[in-house]
């Protein structure tokens, strides 16, 4: 017979309130036993009732999303209530690190790691409101901080209490948040940039209703910064921006955020793309910033491309990474890459062709390599015999050689380059690069106009 199945385990976070809750359950109790917990006329437990009510259907209006309601149970309410502390200009963060010198335990050398974040994780207010609130008591509660210690948490209960004492008998809720959203961490002496670091919570008495997280530094630490990138993407999402492309702006979910943090709107990062794919230019598929030339993700690159363009992408980018390899060449077979060897010959692992490197030809060891002028002048002989019909072949070997004639080799991938018309500034196609078409020399387009420039200037003179 098959056990029944077992129940879904709770989340961390729905764990944490039912701890809470329970502690919450524990004070009161407590406060009854004690007879810190009055006994209220019929008629002021109808007022109450009623005040809780509007101040619950207020609260739920105010904060929205960042209330969590759990019912009543014994008409008891209780609630969560998410409290974003004011950051308006973001805060810095300062985080003492402790690390081994030679590995002795005992001998620990003090580091700070600080950082900025425009966004801190909430404090969560747990709540239980009494029958006896609020004509007599104010709602029990725990104060929950993922980055401040049990210390400074039981500060900011004190001072919750405060404020009861100064309006008793009033809805306190809605100044208790206010209060914590606008003042909470000048209170705590971080108005100026937070200090996370390990407390010894022996130094100062705990209040119970504190509830601190600190496990240790490190992750607090990494959840500061992944909880500010989120919400940083969240609001982000939200906004308008405009694109460095094409100077329109777009919602900030029509945008592509590349790795560098630079963004485009989506249309522009496509045609962007496929532009460079369709032109050959893969090597230059990189952040639009002149000044960033950051990569871009391939699995970016995929959804902007599509199948087939990625695919031909992923051939391209293959081709010039080989092509840059001084000892890698291809078959003339069947064009699949190979490897040389010292003496400058190959074997095609796919026909398995061997062949020479320099001439292209079959492998000829101790035989000097046939020359193109010589290729071409024994197949022209071979059509004047008339031994075969190559009369097509050899005009484009001849056309080659005059193209050729005129043409150098780019100095970076060594592909020879024919100036049709304009100045000496060659841009190879290939590798991107520019050079000079009369000396070779390697240039870039903010070097064209001076170089050219003063050669002008030297030769007249």
């Amino acid at each position: 017979m098959e056990s029944p199945r077992a129940e879904r385990e709770p989340s961390p976070e729905a764990a944490a309130v039912s701890r809470e809750l329970a502690v919450l359950r524990e004070m009161m109790l407590r406060a009854r036993r004690e007879g810190e917990e009055p006994q209220v006329p019929d008629e002021q437990l109808r007022s109450n009732e009623q005040l809780q009510h509007d101040e619950m259907l207020a609260l739920e209006a105010i904060y929205g999303d960042n209330i969590n309601i759990f019912g009543e149970k014994a008409g008891l309410r209780s609630f969560e209530i998410h409290v974003h502390c004011e950051i308006p200009d973001g805060v810095s963060v300062s985080a003492e690190l402790f690390q081994c010198v030679d590995g002795d335990d005992d001998l620990k050398s003090q580091s700070f790691d600080t950082f900025s974040v425009q966004h801190l994780p909430p404090m969560s207010l747990t709540c239980l409101m009494p029958l006896s609130y609020p004509s007599h008591r104010p709602p029990y509660f725990t104060l929950s901080v993922q980055w401040l210690d049990s210390v400074k948490i039981s500060s900011l209960c004190h001072i919750l209490d405060s404020i009861w004492t100064q309006q008793p008998g009033q809805e306190i809720v809605y100044e208790w948040v206010q209060w914590l959203q606008g003042y909470a961490l000048s209170h705590v002496g971080f108005g100026d940039g937070i200090i996370i670091r390990q407390s010894d919570i022996m130094m100062s008495p705990v209040d119970v209703r504190a509830v601190a997280e600190i496990v240790s530094v490190e992750s607090v630490v990494q959840s500061l910064i992944s909880y500010n990138e989120e919400q940083c993407h969240e609001s982000f999402l939200s906004g308008l921006h405009d694109c460095m492309i094409c100077l329109t702006e777009h919602a900030g979910t029509d945008f592509i955020k590349l790795p560098c943090l630079h963004y485009y709107c989506r249309r522009c990062m496509e045609t962007y793309s496929r532009m460079h794919v369709k032109e050959g230019t893969v090597m230059k598929l990189l952040c639009p910033d002149d000044k960033c030339q950051g990569v871009i993700p391939p699995d970016l690159l995929k959804r902007l491309l599509g199948d087939a363009d990625f695919e031909r992408w992923e051939r391209l980018i293959l081709e010039r990474t080989l092509d840059s390899m001084v000892d890698v060449t291809y078959c003339p077979r069947c064009e699949t890459a190979c490897l040389e060897d010292e003496e400058n010959n190959a074997q095609c692992s796919k026909c398995f062709f061997s062949f020479c490197t320099l001439c292209r030809e079959r492998r000829h060891i101790g035989v000097r390599c046939t020359t193109p002028e010589e290729k071409l002048l024994s197949l022209q002989e071979r059509e004047k015999d008339g031994k075969s019909d190559l009369s097509q072949f050899v005009n484009e070997l001849v056309s080659i050689r005059e193209a050729l004639r005129d043409a150098v080799q780019c100095p970076h991938c060594d592909i020879a380059i024919s100036r049709v018309s304009g100045c000496n500034y060659m841009h190879c196609r290939n590798c991107g690069n520019g050079f000079c078409y009369d000396c070779r020399a390697t240039l870039d387009t903010h070097r064209v106009y001076f170089t050219y420039a003063n050669l002008k200037r030297n030769r007249s003179q």
